[in-house]
């Protein structure tokens, strides 16, 4: 090709390439003034929102690309967007694919009047179905309705004359209003929310849940009445409907009826497909996951948030409590008392307890004891937890415990330090105001780990031995005495097998030596966690005379250092003794 033949060419492709700019110029220029493009370039497995603000009544024309699949029940869309409008939390558009003659592609074009207000505008393109994901991706296909994706996209035309719009980035808004009472809303993954609600009179409450329920519930919250745990109200499958997006997202929109009394609403989530975590579509209100509550009058005053620190006066506190300490108090309740136990401190997955309050009767038998499945964020590092307990303790004699081990606790924070530190421990509150009726009778801070063997004990009282909270390599002996044919309740904990015993108590005879009990296998039962983890609790009557009660551990898995999964009562680790005759 000769130059001059070259210099025509480049003349020619010039001249096109001008011609088509001009021509998208001069489309632009005819669309500029009123046309709005909401979301266009986008990528599947992903969920794009912007917040569209109508200042005066408009009428917009609404063009969109999306995909659809076909299921058994007719054509379902996958990449699509719609509207929420922000004050009512409900949809006022969505694509819906009609026109399916060009799979897996639909278009939509319709007519909207939107009244003043702000607007939550999204397009998600997660898709209902798992798509692989990770470095190995790359070796799956990509799901057919993917193709085309380039195309998908949200454009919005003003039809009458100029209007007052504005359209900004910004992420969704959680449910508020004038009349919200409380909202756990937006809730991410494997997290939980909780509230305590104070009716001073018979009332109703708007309850709106958003979450997931599937053959078992997944992301779902309740309503139950304090101190005996009864549901007032409950996220199921039988009282939502869908909430739009994937078949596992459902919603609910109750009026519920609250007589005076304490209550505590609760909403949680598993480690899938939450807030900023979809895994499949999400529903219509995005920011409503979780558990919202509203009165039905902003004005009116019969229910109330309930802070125990506000409005209550502590009966008793074992806080702030710092490293290696192991507090106790005992009390007695003269009537039945109904009480919260707000306890603030470590708890790790798995069950595991670094900072932790337990509550036992006169036996020694643990009536309630932190869990992080019952427990909210704290504020600060993850392992931060705050548990708000309610229970009705008939008159009897008791023992608040709270334990830290070395690391982490008031005044030496080696992570996040929690919202308010000051209460970490456990504080005992009134259920309801005015109702003390509780008798303190002694607290006692941390002993040392190894403690020598004690003075023989004198049966004035209901506990005769205690050797519990055993660590590694110990060896404990403590005397009592008998004055007369006694019976007794012995309780221990430990670690045996079928071919051994490694951490075990026993009793024997002072001055013959003869063992009149020992915690074997055979009189044991599941302490829970490891297998090894037994527990013995046996009814014994020893004739009057002395005694020496003994436990002693191995050098591994004992308390304060279990190497495999502890016991439901770590703490009760070692051998107990109680006089059953007074």
């Amino acid at each position: 090709m000769s130059r001059t033949s070259l210099v025509r060419w480049q003349l020619l492709v010039l001249a096109v390439l001008t011609l088509l700019v001009g021509l998208r110029a001069c489309q632009r220029r005819a669309e500029a003034p009123h046309a709005i493009t909401l979301f266009a370039d986008m990528a599947p497995g992903m969920l794009y929102h912007k917040v569209l603000h109508v200042e005066q009544p408009v009428r917009l024309r609404w063009k969109g690309i999306g995909a659809w699949r076909r299921t058994a029940s007719g054509p379902e869309p996958v990449a699509y967007g719609w509207v929420l409008r922000r004050s009512d939390r409900q949809v006022v558009w969505q694509m819906q694919p009609r026109d399916v003659d060009d799979p897996p592609r639909f278009r939509v074009q319709d007519t909207l009047r939107l009244a003043p207000g702000v607007y939550d505008v999204f397009f998600t393109t997660q898709g209902n179905v798992s798509q692989p994901n990770g470095f190995w991706s790359w070796l799956f296909p990509k799901a057919s309705w993917m193709r085309g994706y380039r195309d998908w996209g949200l454009w919005a035309e003003v039809l009458d004359g100029p209007a007052s719009l504005r359209l900004e980035e910004g992420s969704p808004a959680a449910p508020a209003g004038p009349a919200l009472l409380w909202t756990a809303a937006p809730m991410a993954s494997a997290s939980s929310r909780m509230a305590l609600l104070e009716v001073r009179r018979p009332t109703r409450l708007l309850v709106y849940a958003v979450g997931e329920l599937q053959a078992q519930p997944a992301d779902y919250g309740w309503i139950e009445r304090l101190p005996d745990g009864e549901r007032l109200w409950e996220m199921r499958r039988e009282n939502t409907q869908p909430a739009g997006g994937w078949e596992g997202n459902r919603m609910a929109r109750d009026t519920v009826e609250f007589m005076p009394g304490v209550y505590r609403a609760w909403f949680q989530t598993d480690a899938a497909h939450a807030f900023g975590n979809w895994r499949f579509n999400p529903p219509f209100d995005v920011a409503a996951w979780g558990l919202t509550l509203w009165r039905l009058h902003p004005e009116d005053t019969s229910v109330v948030l309930l802070d125990p620190w506000v409005s209550r006066r502590p009966l008793l506190m074992l806080a702030p409590v710092g490293n290696a300490e192991n507090r106790q108090v005992e009390f007695s309740a003269r009537d039945t008392t109904e009480v919260l136990l707000y306890a603030v401190g470590e708890l790790g997955t798995r069950n595991r307890r670094y900072d932790y309050a337990w509550l036992t009767d006169s036996l020694g038998t643990t009536l309630w004891k932190m869990e992080r499945a019952r427990s909210v964020p704290a504020g600060g590092h993850p392992n931060n937890r705050l548990e708000v307990a309610a229970l009705r303790l008939p008159p009897g004699r008791y023992v608040l415990h709270y334990q830290t081990d070395d690391s982490h606790a008031y005044e030496d924070w080696r992570n996040g330090r929690p919202e308010h530190p000051e209460r970490w421990g456990v504080t005992l509150f009134p259920l309801r105001p005015g109702r003390d009726t509780l008798i303190v009778h002694a607290a006692s801070t941390s002993a040392p780990s190894v403690a020598p063997p004690s003075p023989p004990v004198q049966t004035t009282g209901a506990l005769l031995v205690d050797l519990t909270r055993v660590r590694n390599n110990e060896h404990r002996e403590q005397a009592f005495t008998l004055t007369q044919p006694t019976r007794l309740r012995i309780r221990a904990v430990g670690e045996l097998s079928l071919s051994g015993q490694y951490d075990y108590g026993w009793i024997e005879q002072a001055g013959t030596g003869e063992v009149v009990w020992e915690m074997t296998w055979q009189h044991t039962k599941p302490a829970g966690g490891d297998g090894r983890n037994r527990m013995a609790d046996t009814l014994l009557t020893l004739p009057a005379g002395t005694y020496i009660a003994h436990f002693r551990t191995d050098f591994s898995h004992a308390y304060g250092q279990f190497e495999y999964p502890e016991p439901h009562e770590p703490e009760a680790w070692g051998l107990r003794i109680e006089r059953i005759d007074q």
